[in-house]
């Protein structure tokens, strides 16, 4: 009674002729499915990215830490579709890193013109709203930026960026 259960699962298994079963061969056919699936993916998650190079920078409004203002490398001529605006957010101690595709990853290497946007939080009542932005408007508009940076195909720390107000 054992080798006609183990026989009947045999031929469950592989069938009557010794050939795996359908089930078995859908089963190889989806997972060789994704395989491929996943592999494409992976070789095309990089395709359009032009290569950016770390850049990290410190910044000063008036002498204080603008904590949480947004820096922002803005792209001087055309570039077309390939225009990128690397960022950043400045922490506690007024440093910041740029951003173009993943965190702190850097900047394409090029000619920019640097803004900074930093609305300050403010207690409203009970609640804590944006306020207005605390920099002069010069520095918040590319055309009107005096920071003028040049991020070259390596790794790149800039000159402070101060703001004497």
């Amino acid at each position: 009674m054992a080798d006609s259960a183990i026989s009947e699962r045999g031929i469950e298994r592989y069938g009557r002729s010794g050939e795996a079963s359908g089930r078995s061969a859908r089963v190889g056919w989806k997972a060789g499915l994704l395989l491929t699936a996943l592999v494409l993916t992976g070789c095309s998650a990089n395709e359009g990215r032009v290569a950016v190079y770390p850049v990290t920078g410190k910044v000063t409004v008036g002498g204080e830490v603008p904590e949480g203002a947004l820096v922002v490398l803005n792209p001087t001529g055309s570039k077309g579709s390939t225009e990128h605006s690397p960022s950043g957010k400045v922490r506690k101690d007024g440093s910041f890193s740029l951003t173009t595709y993943d965190a702190d990853d850097g900047a394409p290497a090029g000619q920019y013109v640097a803004t900074i946007q930093w609305n300050k939080v403010l207690k409203k009542g009970n609640d804590y709203v944006t306020g207005p932005n605390a920099i002069s408007g010069e520095y918040g508009k590319k055309e009107s930026s005096p920071w003028k940076i040049t991020v070259e195909a390596k790794p790149n720390e800039l000159p402070p960026l101060e703001i004497k107000q």
